[in-house]
């Protein structure tokens, strides 16, 4: 009887060992590392937002990976769908709506890309206050800027005319919009420039002060074309353009790879761009909260997990029904406790988010509060009105302190920028009771 037990044993264990190499092989298999010796990414020409985007992240490839990374400046989105497909890149940031997804996969959305149509300011008002240029309809036969060929922006504008019927019409050049900045005979008269709203050359463009912003039908071209969402640029972005909201449409930029590109190339460039302050240097990059809220369609696998881990319950039940009925029954309850667990985890955050957004709406009032003390007390200068303008802006400080407690809150930008109004508006008001007293 011990030697056909002892037989049976050894078979047992044979068979466990050879499960065990195999399981080893295989975890080898998937989870070897697969990064290019050298990983590129494509971007656009230097000096624009793509390309300083990208700097920032090839910088924390190179030190999360001590691998080279070098970034590919091309004319924009078409040529890195391009390069991308015939494996002359690694990743590469484009513009919604602007090229073919084809055998490509989205790493996440990275920010909005805002249309801005820049006209001459003779061409919207003359100095008998005529326009010549009122709406984008009156673009047809002038001389404008539409981007570099394969470029998204090109795209973009071509989309713009099209829809006000002037595309046949146009004079289009196939330049960068810097050309704006040498253009001492006037050669073009506007150019559709599709980028962020941080590109510092569209800030040196508008800060020339011959140039002004165009509206545009935001609504109806956002209706239209699906990669177009309605947008209003804010008065005032780069003082003192615009004078006013100006309506306009925007398309979320986004980072791509191959489908077939290496998990662990995208799981470091989502690192990258969400845990290593990218947002401090580029504020109008998506936060996690809002590209997981965009959710494209062809988001690649990895992006999924990595907003939400818990996707892959799929696996796990077909790994659960293949186990025995005991093994089974045990992973069944463990399962289970961990949903129940994770179900109460859900509910806590919920009452979290509710409460913090009840505290954001608090801290909306204050703001407004202030913000009409602000406009108030510009054109005043009797000391009385101005001690009791001081001492409201006060009381709303110190009651939003007392009531504003969530750390996640005090921690907000905007809870920042009340702080900050409160501050300069109190000194401002002091200054204002110091110089009346010096002036009596």
């Amino acid at each position: 009887m011990r030697r056909p037990l002892t037989k049976l044993l050894r078979t047992w264990l044979t068979w466990f060992m050879t499960l065990v190499l195999v399981a080893s092989l295989a975890i080898w298999f998937f989870t070897r590392v697969t990064l290019p010796q050298e990983i590129k990414i494509g971007t656009a020409v230097q000096g624009g937002l793509y390309y300083e985007e990208g700097q920032r992240v090839a910088e924390t490839l190179r030190q999360r990976t001590a691998r080279a990374v070098k970034i590919v400046q091309t004319s924009g989105s078409q040529e890195n769908c391009q390069k991308l497909r015939a494996g002359e890149i690694d990743a590469a940031i484009v513009q919604a709506g602007s090229v073919s997804l084809h055998n490509l996969a989205i790493v996440t959305p990275l920010h909005r890309d805002v249309v801005h149509v820049i006209v001459r300011k003779e061409l919207l008002q003359d100095d008998a206050g005529e326009a010549r240029v009122r709406s984008a309809v009156d673009l047809a036969e002038l001389a404008i800027i539409i981007g570099l060929p394969g470029s998204g922006m090109q795209k973009s504008a071509h989309d713009i005319l099209e829809h006000y019927g002037v595309l046949e019409q146009a004079n289009l050049h196939e330049v960068h919009f810097t050309k704006l900045f040498d253009d001492a005979d006037k050669t073009y008269a506007a150019a559709i420039v599709t980028t962020g709203v941080e590109n510092d050359d569209v800030r040196r463009v508008l800060n020339s002060g011959d140039f002004d912003l165009l509206a545009l039908d935001s609504i109806a071209l956002a209706k239209r074309y699906r990669h177009f969402e309605a947008y209003d640029i804010p008065t005032n972005l780069w003082p003192p353009v615009p004078r006013q909201n100006v309506p306009t449409v925007t398309a979320s930029a986004m980072v791509v790879v191959r489908d077939d590109a290496s998990p662990q190339l995208v799981t470091l460039l989502l690192n990258a761009i969400f845990e290593d302050n990218l947002s401090e240097l580029f504020p109008a990059i998506y936060l996690p909260q809002q590209a997981r809220d965009l959710a494209p369609s062809r988001l690649h696998p990895v992006t999924r997990r990595y907003h939400d881990p818990f996707g892959r319950y799929g696996v796990m039940h077909t790994v659960l029904e293949a186990l025995v009925a005991g093994k089974e029954l045990l992973f069944a309850l463990g399962a289970a406790f961990y949903l129940a667990w994770d179900r109460w985890r859900r509910l806590k955050d919920r009452e979290i988010q509710e409460a913090v957004r009840t505290q954001k709406n608090h801290l909306d009032t204050f703001l407004d509060q202030t913000l009409e003390i602000e406009r108030t007390q510009m054109n005043v200068t009797d000391p009385e009105q101005l001690q009791k303008f001081l001492d409201d802006v006060t009381t709303i400080k110190l009651r939003a302190l007392s009531k504003l407690t969530h750390e996640d809150l005090r921690g907000d930008r905007t809870f920042a920028i009340f702080l900050m109004q409160c501050a300069n508006l109190i000194s401002k008001i002091q200054l204002k009771i110091i110089n009346y007293t010096k002036n009596v």
